[in-house]
């Protein structure tokens, strides 16, 4: 457990001391999110928080472990993410839309790597037992994979709307695979997780209410990424219904937010990818919550989730 202490440690003070860096570079470019109609901010905020947790990140995958797989996946489709996040968050602070397309090519190029360096979807067990594995043909376990990595870039993108939420439910996703991680003795995937868990942290002291910096969606689609990864390469190895319910549990804040977005759009007309004001944020803030009562609020909704997805691990598996 030291060893985890001490590499949680290292990634939090790595990702806080490259934010104020990072912020000066966001500022001097100009990447930066300007208050409009939409936004609850009053003020520019630089959109490099992203920035820090990927360099945080990557240093301390490859100080601390030996290369894997994993680490490559990481480290490669990350940057791709980054790349086309960074782009768009100029195009965003111009006042400008970057187009859909190349934001979705650059995710299912990132979820296509991991597939490719064999973190994917092989098959599905009995319902609920798992024996009696049923191989998927490889178009379809492509399919699988780039749909659920995907799923997962968009769902935290969709859900960093207010100060310190996408990080915050990070950092509680984070711990709560860290449990499941150590409970099936999957230590590479608890590593991760630890690592998640300090540079999520290190950015929330700076993004929360009254935040400083975002993550832009640079850092939202890496953070997604890692999550849709991490999940994929560990909880979802046993590929059984209980092992997929657990997995939903853990992300059950952001899953819920998107589809209850992706319904409403839908019901009403307009594109799933096009940004309004219909996520629970938005919502609760609709009541007369302030902005710190409602990251509260959903945190308390995360953690009731996560205990539940640890409960049936504990209980049934």
């Amino acid at each position: 457990m030291i060893v985890y202490l001490v590499v949680c440690l290292f990634a939090f003070f790595v990702v806080y001391l490259l934010i104020p860096v990072t912020k000066r570079w966001a500022v001097q470019f100009g990447v930066v999110d300007r208050p409009n109609a939409r936004k609850i901010h009053q003020y520019p905020i630089p959109l490099s928080g992203g920035v820090a947790i990927y360099i945080g990140t990557i240093l301390t995958l490859f100080l601390f472990f030996a290369r894997t797989s994993l680490h490559y996946v990481l480290t490669w489709g990350g940057l791709m993410l980054i790349l086309v996040g960074l782009i768009d968050d100029w195009y965003k602070s111009k006042g400008k839309d970057f187009p859909a397309w190349p934001k979705l090519i650059g995710q299912v190029a990132a979820a296509g790597l991991a597939y490719v360096m064999g973190i994917q979807f092989f098959g599905i067990g009995h319902f609920w037992s798992g024996q009696g594995l049923l191989i998927f043909p490889e178009p379809l376990a492509l399919f699988m994979t780039i749909i659920w990595i995907v799923a997962f870039i968009n769902m935290i993108n969709f859900l960093d709307g207010v100060d310190g939420l996408a990080s915050g439910i990070t950092t509680i996703a984070s711990v709560t695979l860290f449990f499941i991680s150590i409970f099936k003795l999957q230590y590479d995937v608890a590593a991760l997780s630890v690592i998640m868990i300090g540079a999520s942290l290190a950015f929330l002291r700076h993004n929360f209410y009254p935040a400083s910096i975002f993550l832009g969606d640079a850092g939202s689609m890496f953070l997604g990424y890692m999550l849709g990864v991490i999940s994929l390469y560990g909880t979802m190895k046993s590929a059984t219904f209980i092992a997929l319910l657990i997995t939903i549990l853990v992300l059950g804040v952001p899953i819920f937010d998107t589809a209850q977005v992706i319904i409403s759009r839908l019901v009403v007309g307009t594109p799933i990818y096009k940004a309004d004001r219909r996520h629970v944020h938005h919502r609760l803030l609709r009541t007369g919550l302030t902005q710190r009562q409602t990251v509260v609020v959903i945190y308390a909704i995360g953690l009731i989730f996560s205990l539940l997805a640890l409960s049936i691990l504990f209980f049934v598996e």
